[in-house]
């Protein structure tokens, strides 16, 4: 086999410990479902194939964690290992591939100093070792589709080329599933909003009834209302579309004034927004249309702005490591019987759209008379 960067690894040199843990990672895998219970049934063709193409006992589709990998499908393992569907890091070669995000030829591991003391080796029988990376569809190393021998065996450039062809697959798999997933969120938002929308307009009727003398001056206004919730409500686009389209097309202001627009103008005093010059790439406005939506309905709806006497302050600043941190603090509510944030679909939607999709960090904060939740997301993310 002619050397090559693209395959084997030269040395533990290459292999950095810290990717096992890193956070990012970590959410990734965590998306994808696959160290909870049976993979696809994608994956278990994957490994049969691979057996029979290489012509191994034993291929696996394995995903690694910090702890232990999980085996999403397998060929040809037997005892604890094959019951388990995974075992820990002490016997997983699996777990080389992640560190060093390249792939791992081994020709025979009782004598390659890189993976002689790991378990596998001793206790499972592993002589001969093929592994390539599987990736997210951001690009996070989430384990390795491998093939094991049981005798030593010199893997040619062809045996590679069809692991990786393979592997290929594997994360178009996922990448579909995730796909689908960001759909029925889309979907279960959109029948959230429509359930919302009484409640929002009921909310405003009852604030502006108490501000405006004739019915032709409450028309007038309500209908202004009414008009920016539409117009926020279009923000939210279809994510394939979204993914198709680049370069900014909002910015952070605008955007948060046009869903800040329904709830009442900063003129009342209810509402305070401010902040530096942050411009929202098309991609990034899709989710953050979903979390600030979110945060404004559960404020009009239990919160800073579900009371005569509430307050919701919005400000925001980019950090010196690149970071936009989101100041979201309501006031003038007891909060005392809401200890915990609210939790369920709401939830789920604003830690997808968050944490998953923009890579970013929600802290939330609660005392007697403030909530206060911190959005932290990278300024790179928030311009795709």
């Amino acid at each position: 086999m002619k050397d090559s960067p693209t395959i084997g690894l030269k040395g533990d040199a290459r292999m950095d410990d810290g990717r096992l843990g890193d956070a990012e990672r970590l959410k990734a895998l965590a998306r994808t479902g696959l160290m909870d219970g049976p993979g696809p049934g994608a994956h278990q063709r994957a490994a049969r194939i691979a057996a029979r193409l290489l012509d191994v006992p034993v291929s696996l589709v394995s995903f690694v964690d910090d702890t232990r990998q999980y085996f999403s499908a397998h060929v040809g393992l037997e005892g604890d290992v094959a019951r388990e569907s995974g075992s820990g890091l002490s016997h997983s070669l699996c777990q080389y591939v992640v560190k060093s995000q390249e792939p791992l030829i081994v020709t025979d591991a009782r004598h390659d100093p890189r993976v002689c003391e790991n378990g596998a080796v001793r206790d499972l029988g592993v002589v001969a070792y093929l592994g390539v990376p599987i990736r997210s569809p951001d690009g996070h190393v989430l384990g390795s589709f491998c093939v094991i021998d049981r005798k030593p065996r010199n893997w040619s450039e062809d045996d590679v080329e069809h692991m990786l062809d393979m592997a290929a697959m594997i994360e178009s798999d996922i990448r579909l599933r995730e796909t689908l997933e960001e759909r029925d969120i889309i979907l279960q938002e959109m029948s959230h909003r429509v359930r919302n929308l009484f409640t929002i307009i009921n909310s405003m009727l009852r604030m502006e009834r108490r501000t405006h003398d004739t019915a032709d001056e409450l028309a007038e206004s309500m209908g202004a209302r009414l008009k920016a919730l539409s117009d926020a409500h279009e923000m939210i686009v279809p994510v394939v579309n979204a993914r198709r389209t680049t370069g900014a097309t909002t910015t952070l202001d605008a955007l948060t004034r046009k869903l800040l627009a329904p709830h009442g103008a900063e003129s009342e005093t209810r509402i305070s927004i401010s902040g530096e010059h942050v411009p929202i790439g098309a991609k990034a406005a899709v989710y953050l249309t979903l979390a600030l939506h979110e945060l404004a309905t559960n404020a009009a709806k239990y919160g800073g702005l579900s009371a005569d006497g509430g307050r919701l302050a919005i400000t925001w600043r980019q950090t010196d490591d690149d970071m936009v941190e989101i100041n979201w603090e309501e006031t003038g509510i007891d909060w005392k019987a809401n200890a915990e944030p609210r939790t369920g679909f709401g939830a789920r939607l604003l830690s997808i759209a968050v944490e998953g999709q923009l890579a970013g960090e929600i802290k939330t904060q609660i005392d007697s008379g403030r909530f206060q939740r911190k959005l932290h997301i990278p300024l790179q993310r928030l311009q795709t």
